[in-house]
């Protein structure tokens, strides 16, 4: 389902479907966690060569494929809420683990509320949290 997805997204945004796109698609999607841009050079480097795998991380965050998920200046990469349940972040500020959640039901609830109190009507949102790991601690 989701290479089908990859594929209509590339196709609605008049771009081709080449290997090297579905390769770097397939290779995120295999990953349950965000990766770094050198992690994916590296994964790639023996099927997608290092310009290729740029241009097309690139292409992706323009069409709405990946989002970037930014700690400090350094970024790592994952698919967005179009191609993934949506889901938030905890970040460590020492060794960068990043770990996905999603929040509970009760926190939508207060989020809805907040929105009626002050009148405003969200059309999404994102929620990261910042600190140390169990190991950094």
């Amino acid at each position: 389902m989701l290479q089908g997805s990859l594929e209509s997204t590339l196709k609605n945004n008049k771009l081709h479907v080449t290997k090297e796109r579905k390769f770097l698609f397939q290779l995120i999607v295999n990953h349950s966690s965000p990766l770094e841009m050198n992690r994916i050079v590296e994964l790639a480097k023996n099927t997608v060569d290092r310009s290729t795998v740029y241009r097309t991380i690139e292409t992706f965050e323009n069409i709405g494929i990946i989002t970037r998920i930014f700690s400090g200046w350094k970024y790592k990469i994952e698919l967005s809420d179009k191609f993934s349940t949506h889901h938030h972040h905890m970040t460590c500020l020492n060794c960068g683990q990043v770990v996905m959640f999603k929040e509970s039901d009760k926190l939508i609830a207060e989020m809805k509320n907040t929105e009626k109190q002050y009148g405003f009507k969200s059309t999404s949102h994102n929620l990261e949290l910042k600190g140390y790991c169990k190991n950094c601690c």
